[in-house]
Protein backbone atom coordinates (compact mmCIF):
# COMPACT_ATOMS: atom_id res chain seq x y z
CA UNK A 1 0.00 0.00 0.00
CA UNK A 2 1.46 3.34 -1.03
CA UNK A 3 1.17 6.37 1.14
CA UNK A 4 -0.20 9.54 -0.36
CA UNK A 5 1.27 12.83 0.72
CA UNK A 6 -0.95 14.90 2.91
CA UNK A 7 -2.07 18.05 1.11
CA UNK A 8 -3.22 20.89 3.30
CA UNK A 9 -6.01 23.05 2.01
CA UNK A 10 -6.82 26.56 3.06
CA UNK A 11 -4.46 29.33 4.03
CA UNK A 12 -1.50 27.56 5.50
CA UNK A 13 2.01 28.91 5.82
CA UNK A 14 2.53 28.40 2.11
CA UNK A 15 -0.76 29.93 0.98
CA UNK A 16 -1.21 33.06 -1.08
CA UNK A 17 -1.63 35.18 2.02
CA UNK A 18 1.99 34.71 3.01
CA UNK A 19 3.59 35.18 -0.43
CA UNK A 20 5.71 38.22 -1.11
CA UNK A 21 3.99 41.25 -2.50
CA UNK A 22 4.93 42.21 -6.03
CA UNK A 23 6.39 45.69 -5.80
CA UNK A 24 8.03 45.73 -9.21
CA UNK A 25 4.81 45.69 -11.19
CA UNK A 26 4.81 47.15 -14.70
CA UNK A 27 1.25 48.46 -14.45
CA UNK A 28 2.16 51.95 -13.17
CA UNK A 29 4.74 52.30 -15.94
CA UNK A 30 2.28 51.05 -18.56
CA UNK A 31 -0.30 53.57 -17.36
CA UNK A 32 2.26 56.39 -17.35
CA UNK A 33 3.48 55.53 -20.86
CA UNK A 34 -0.11 55.30 -22.10
CA UNK A 35 -0.98 58.73 -20.70
CA UNK A 36 2.22 60.26 -22.11
CA UNK A 37 1.42 58.69 -25.50
CA UNK A 38 -2.11 60.13 -25.49
CA UNK A 39 -0.78 63.60 -24.59
CA UNK A 40 1.79 63.26 -27.36
CA UNK A 41 -1.02 62.55 -29.83
CA UNK A 42 -2.78 65.71 -28.63
CA UNK A 43 0.46 67.68 -29.03
CA UNK A 44 0.88 66.21 -32.51
CA UNK A 45 -2.63 67.40 -33.32
CA UNK A 46 -1.82 70.89 -32.08
CA UNK A 47 1.17 71.05 -34.43
CA UNK A 48 -1.35 71.01 -37.27
CA UNK A 49 -2.29 74.56 -36.32
CA UNK A 50 1.16 75.83 -37.30
CA UNK A 51 1.46 76.98 -40.88
CA UNK A 52 4.57 74.87 -41.42
CA UNK A 53 2.77 71.63 -40.54
CA UNK A 54 -0.70 72.56 -41.77
CA UNK A 55 -0.80 69.89 -44.48
CA UNK A 56 0.78 67.06 -42.55
CA UNK A 57 2.25 66.90 -39.07
CA UNK A 58 5.27 64.73 -38.27
CA UNK A 59 4.36 61.41 -36.68
CA UNK A 60 5.77 62.08 -33.22
CA UNK A 61 3.53 59.43 -31.72
CA UNK A 62 5.01 56.85 -34.10
CA UNK A 63 8.51 57.85 -32.94
CA UNK A 64 7.36 57.39 -29.34
CA UNK A 65 5.76 53.99 -30.03
CA UNK A 66 8.85 52.84 -31.91
CA UNK A 67 11.24 53.91 -29.14
CA UNK A 68 9.20 52.40 -26.32
CA UNK A 69 8.58 49.16 -28.23
CA UNK A 70 12.29 48.90 -29.05
CA UNK A 71 13.79 49.56 -25.63
CA UNK A 72 10.98 48.52 -23.25
CA UNK A 73 9.14 45.55 -24.69
CA UNK A 74 6.56 45.10 -21.91
CA UNK A 75 5.89 48.74 -21.04
CA UNK A 76 3.67 49.66 -24.01
CA UNK A 77 0.54 47.51 -24.09
CA UNK A 78 -1.24 46.94 -27.38
CA UNK A 79 -4.37 48.57 -25.93
CA UNK A 80 -2.48 51.83 -25.37
CA UNK A 81 -1.15 51.78 -28.94
CA UNK A 82 -4.67 51.16 -30.27
CA UNK A 83 -6.08 54.02 -28.16
CA UNK A 84 -3.31 56.34 -29.35
CA UNK A 85 -4.05 55.36 -32.95
CA UNK A 86 -7.80 55.81 -32.58
CA UNK A 87 -7.37 59.21 -30.91
CA UNK A 88 -5.07 60.39 -33.69
CA UNK A 89 -7.48 59.05 -36.32
CA UNK A 90 -10.28 61.05 -34.73
CA UNK A 91 -8.14 64.19 -34.42
CA UNK A 92 -6.83 64.10 -37.98
CA UNK A 93 -10.07 62.89 -39.61
CA UNK A 94 -8.34 59.79 -40.91
CA UNK A 95 -9.85 56.40 -41.52
CA UNK A 96 -10.78 55.02 -38.13
CA UNK A 97 -8.31 52.33 -37.17
CA UNK A 98 -5.69 52.91 -39.89
CA UNK A 99 -3.13 54.49 -37.58
CA UNK A 100 -4.02 52.06 -34.79
CA UNK A 101 -3.20 49.20 -37.16
CA UNK A 102 0.02 50.99 -38.07
CA UNK A 103 1.03 51.25 -34.40
CA UNK A 104 0.24 47.57 -33.85
CA UNK A 105 2.32 46.74 -36.94
CA UNK A 106 5.27 48.63 -35.45
CA UNK A 107 4.99 46.73 -32.17
CA UNK A 108 4.77 43.36 -33.90
CA UNK A 109 7.70 44.10 -36.22
CA UNK A 110 9.86 45.16 -33.30
CA UNK A 111 9.09 41.95 -31.44
CA UNK A 112 11.00 40.10 -34.15
CA UNK A 113 13.72 42.66 -34.88
CA UNK A 114 14.48 43.99 -31.37
CA UNK A 115 17.60 41.94 -30.64
CA UNK A 116 19.24 42.72 -33.95
CA UNK A 117 18.47 46.43 -33.72
CA UNK A 118 19.70 46.74 -30.15
CA UNK A 119 23.00 45.14 -31.14
CA UNK A 120 23.41 47.40 -34.17
CA UNK A 121 24.24 51.05 -34.44
CA UNK A 122 21.92 54.05 -34.68
CA UNK A 123 22.04 54.12 -38.48
CA UNK A 124 20.49 50.64 -38.59
CA UNK A 125 17.75 51.75 -36.18
CA UNK A 126 17.08 54.86 -38.27
CA UNK A 127 16.94 52.81 -41.48
CA UNK A 128 14.52 50.34 -39.89
CA UNK A 129 12.37 53.22 -38.64
CA UNK A 130 12.37 54.72 -42.14
CA UNK A 131 11.15 51.46 -43.66
CA UNK A 132 8.50 50.96 -40.99
CA UNK A 133 7.27 54.54 -41.33
CA UNK A 134 7.11 54.22 -45.12
CA UNK A 135 5.07 51.02 -44.81
CA UNK A 136 2.68 52.63 -42.31
CA UNK A 137 2.14 55.68 -44.54
CA UNK A 138 1.78 53.50 -47.64
CA UNK A 139 -0.84 51.44 -45.82
CA UNK A 140 -2.76 54.58 -44.84
CA UNK A 141 -2.46 55.92 -48.40
CA UNK A 142 -3.77 52.63 -49.83
CA UNK A 143 -6.66 52.45 -47.36
CA UNK A 144 -7.66 56.07 -48.04
CA UNK A 145 -7.50 55.50 -51.80
CA UNK A 146 -9.53 52.30 -51.62
CA UNK A 147 -12.26 53.71 -49.39
CA UNK A 148 -12.64 57.08 -51.14
CA UNK A 149 -12.03 55.73 -54.66
CA UNK A 150 -9.65 58.62 -55.28
CA UNK A 151 -5.91 59.02 -55.06
CA UNK A 152 -4.98 61.82 -52.64
CA UNK A 153 -2.14 64.22 -53.21
CA UNK A 154 1.21 62.64 -52.43
CA UNK A 155 2.97 65.91 -51.52
CA UNK A 156 1.62 66.09 -47.93
CA UNK A 157 2.36 62.39 -47.43
CA UNK A 158 5.94 62.79 -48.60
CA UNK A 159 6.30 65.92 -46.44
CA UNK A 160 4.97 63.98 -43.45
CA UNK A 161 7.39 61.13 -44.15
CA UNK A 162 10.34 63.52 -44.52
CA UNK A 163 9.55 65.57 -41.43
CA UNK A 164 9.06 62.40 -39.38
CA UNK A 165 12.40 61.03 -40.53
CA UNK A 166 14.10 64.35 -39.72
CA UNK A 167 12.53 64.47 -36.23
CA UNK A 168 13.39 60.83 -35.44
CA UNK A 169 17.00 61.43 -34.27
CA UNK A 170 15.89 64.39 -32.17
CA UNK A 171 13.02 62.45 -30.60
CA UNK A 172 15.20 59.40 -30.08
CA UNK A 173 17.88 61.39 -28.25
CA UNK A 174 15.29 63.23 -26.12
CA UNK A 175 13.55 59.98 -25.16
CA UNK A 176 16.88 58.28 -24.49
CA UNK A 177 17.98 61.18 -22.26
CA UNK A 178 14.72 61.13 -20.29
CA UNK A 179 15.02 57.37 -19.88
CA UNK A 180 18.61 57.65 -18.64
CA UNK A 181 17.64 60.43 -16.23
CA UNK A 182 14.73 58.40 -14.80
CA UNK A 183 16.95 55.33 -14.50
CA UNK A 184 19.63 57.32 -12.69
CA UNK A 185 17.03 58.77 -10.30
CA UNK A 186 15.61 55.31 -9.63
CA UNK A 187 19.01 53.78 -8.94
CA UNK A 188 20.13 56.58 -6.61
CA UNK A 189 17.13 56.13 -4.31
Amino acid sequence: MSKRPIVKTGMGATGKYFERAEFDSVWPFQFMVSVIGLFLVLFEGSLGQWTLFYGATPLLSLIFVYYIALHFEHILPIVAAVLMGLLSDLLFSDIIGARALGFMFVIFVLQYRRQRLLQGDFLEIWTDFSIVTSIVLLFQFTMFSAINLAVPSTTPILFQLGSTLIFFPIGYVVLFSITALLHRARVSR
